[in-house]
């Protein structure tokens, strides 16, 4: 006789404006379940998880049954008191506040006179945190704890609503694989208790590790379920990719990145956030590194060109046989490296300055005349110059470059540091947030830069980016490099099955 389920989604869709975000969705949750939600970015995970918890309504489709009875929160609060609860993948805890503060926020222990009581306070959170086996004093502050026992508080927090279901968005992110562990045995420990849980997370190594069922979802919809002793991480992102996705794979075969070596960073090492990188460059060549959001892309970038707030504890650079230190981004600069943030807005362009004035500015000095004045004639030939050169549609090189679009302003920031002659050019994300034929336009143009020999790393976690331009891929998981490809072995099914999984994939 076959168990009904506690939570059931039938046909559940979703459109935001002109967008289907859920198209045909089917989701079964048993009592003490750990059902594992995988798929791609905008695969509709997310959208299905802010449903049942009362964030969004579906618009179409059989609905939704919990515990017996037609499940539809108009708000979180609904879903809260209904007994489903949202343990987000960012840490939401208060660091001013206490651990008992944060445990039992909104939540608080009044007395008789509806006073708040302190001490009674103090007591409920030491219980709670007896009984999950945190040794933690509830009157510590929060922001004096590491990142795992904050993940822990926040499931601790959430068991004071005496959930029967934990909906767990990217739980572990942003740990080591230590707190991974203890994260992991918690979520055992609640199962066995009886609260049911759906487990989304990018991490296949530790869906396969806690989930007893595996749903994938792709393009909006559900492709399968899967009892997870009955499959593999390799079958699994079959269904997330879609057959039709693996046959498109094509690369061009480039034999750039045969040249001597450029650049070479060994044992680069950052507490907590990069572990060990060792890896050559070659002239012209390019390189990338991939991986899963948080694996630490964007910090071995920054990390190998100095920038402030990643301390290197260990590391070397030999640049063209010369060892060198790479401090800080003044003296990478000056050394020939060149980094184009993954923030645009922010790291990137100065809006209300010209393409002339942004395109210009990290070489400002070679613009001036003996008299110490610029010379503006110089300045605006470099302007025009960059837009024919990158083919940039605007006005001028006056125009200002928030009337830019934002694949027009990519084209101007990689302009800026091609003005620096560049021996290795870091790029971190360069075609992310851009329309396709800017895409290709970037594409093109870093190949070119390439050609010239310039060694180039890119660092993204854009597949189609590392398989239509790389000459070699890492793939990093943790902040620690698990594999490298190249040839015929670089292509999507093998990156993404590594990203997913921390180890070399077949």
């Amino acid at each position: 006789m076959s168990i009904e389920p506690l939570l059931k989604c039938s046909d559940v869709r979703k459109t935001f404006g002109s967008l289907q975000a859920l198209k045909e969705v089917h989701l079964e949750l048993k009592k003490g379940e750990v059902h594992g939600l995988v798929g791609e970015n905008g695969a509709g995970k997310s959208t299905l998880l802010r449903i049942l918890a009362g964030v969004h309504q579906p618009d179409g489709g059989t609905g939704i049954v919990y515990d017996g009875h037609g499940y539809a929160p108009h708000n979180a609060i609904d879903a809260l008191r209904s007994g489903i609860v949202t343990i987000h993948q960012d840490i939401n805890l208060i660091g001013t506040m206490t651990v008992a503060e944060n445990i039992l926020l909104n939540n608080e222990p009044t007395s008789s006179t509806g006073l708040l009581s302190a001490k009674r306070m103090h007591q409920l959170a030491s219980d709670l945190l007896r009984q999950y086996h945190l040794d933690i004093d509830p009157s510590k502050p929060v922001n004096e704890l590491p990142n795992d026992i904050k993940k822990m508080l926040q499931i601790v927090k959430a068991m004071t609503w005496n959930p029967k279901v934990l909906l767990m968005d990217e739980p572990t992110s942003s740990l080591t694989n230590v707190e991974v562990e203890v994260v992991l045995k918690l979520i055992r420990d609640l199962a066995k208790r009886g609260v049911s849980v759906v487990f989304v997370s990018h991490y296949l190594s530790e869906v396969f590790a806690v989930c007893d069922n595996i749903t994938v979802m792709r393009d909006g919809r559900t492709v399968d379920t899967f009892p997870t002793a009955d499959t593999s991480i390799t079958e699994i992102v079959r269904n997330m990719l879609g057959r039709e996705l693996v046959e498109e794979q094509a690369r061009s075969k480039r034999n750039s990145g045969s040249g001597d070596i450029l650049l070479s960073v060994s044992n680069l090492t950052v507490p907590g956030v990069l572990n060990d990188i060792s890896f050559d460059l070659r002239k012209g060549e390019i390189l990338g590194f991939t991986g899963l959001t948080g694996s630490g892309l964007s910090e071995l970038a920054r990390a190998i060109y100095g920038v402030s707030g990643l301390r290197r504890s260990n590391g070397s650079f030999v640049l063209e046989g010369k060892e060198t230190n790479l401090a800080n981004p003044s003296q990478s600069l000056k050394q020939g490296l060149a980094l184009l943030t993954n923030d645009r807005l922010r790291e990137g362009v100065l809006p209300d300055f010209s393409i002339t004035e942004n395109v210009c500015l990290p070489i400002i000095d070679r613009f001036r005349k003996p008299s110490g004045l610029l010379n503006l004639k110089a300045l605006d030939e470099a302007g025009r110059e960059a837009i024919t050169r990158l083919r940039v549609k605007a006005t001028g090189p006056n125009a200002p470059i928030k009337s830019l679009s934002g694949g027009n302003q990519q084209k101007v920031l990689i302009a800026k540091w091609l003005k620096t002659n560049p021996r290795v050019f870091l790029l971190d994300d360069p075609t992310v947030g851009i329309d396709v034929g800017s895409k290709d336009e970037i594409r093109k143009l870093i190949e070119q830069i390439a050609s010239e020999g310039v060694g180039v790393i890119i660092f993204t976690t854009e597949i189609p980016d590392i398989e239509k331009l790389c000459d070699r891929a890492f793939v990093m998981f943790r902040g620690a490099i698990v594999g490298e490809f190249q040839g015929d072995r670089l292509e999507k099914n093998r990156i993404l099955e590594t990203s997913v999984s921390g180890r070399m994939a077949a």
